[in-house]
């Protein structure tokens, strides 16, 4: 007999949904999002909208300015290079473990995402693209068997999705070499090439910061 699940909270449910929004770009960079205002949107009374706010902030999120309230956080070029670093630092290392944990349900995971970024990309279904991308550099770390490296994940993904979902996203001609080069990632840890495709991980990442930064203007 297993334990009965307790439902989630309303501070998780808003969290999440908070999350998602900036993530999809419902809320933009710099842009405020004070507790009465997210209160009438979710429906919700101000105290989860607080708790969510503040799980947030933590997160890198939002940013709380003092005696003006709570904004999505506003990147500058040298923050998304560090974003950058960080993710290259962690996400090579993840793949490194991952391989020696799990290295053909790895590929498995990152051929199944890959077939259905190609199928978003044919449907032009964008928005799915960009959820299947951050799901492929996830999968790294689903498999790398140390919790503290996806802890560490954990703490950044989010600002990495919404950096990609607002700035690199509406590059139409980078969907389609983006694309090419999750599936030559996938392609060479499948060969057992991981050199190859660590050397990938680093040109994609650095593509996607140039992107970005130009994005930011």
């Amino acid at each position: 007999m297993g334990k009965i699940p307790s439902p989630r909270s309303l501070t998780d449910l808003v969290t999440e949904r908070l999350r998602g929004d900036i993530v999809d770009g419902v809320f933009t960079f710099g842009e405020s999002v004070s507790e009465d205002r997210l209160a009438a949107a979710y429906g919700v009374s101000r105290t989860p909208v607080r708790d969510a706010l503040s799980a947030l902030q933590f997160e890198g999120l939002v940013e709380v300015r003092p005696k003006r309230g709570s904004f999505v956080f506003d990147p500058t070029a040298d923050d998304i290079a560090e974003l950058c670093a960080y993710r290259e630092m962690l996400e090579r290392e993840a793949i490194r473990m991952s391989v020696v944990a799990s290295r053909g349900a790895l590929c498995d995971r990152l051929d199944a995402i890959v077939r259905n970024m190609e199928a978003e990309l044919e449907r032009k279904d964008f928005q799915s693209y960009a959820h299947s991308d951050t799901a492929f550099h996830r999968a790294f770390f689903e498999y790398c068997g140390n919790r503290l490296v996806t802890t560490a994940f954990d703490l950044a993904e989010a600002r990495i999705a919404t950096v990609r979902t607002a700035l690199t996203s509406p590059y139409v001609e980078r969907r389609d070499a983006s694309f090419e080069e999750h599936y030559q990632i996938a392609r060479e840890l499948r060969q057992g090439e991981i050199d190859a495709a660590l050397a990938l991980l680093a040109d994609h990442i650095d593509r996607t910061r140039i992107v970005a930064v130009a994005g930011i203007g």
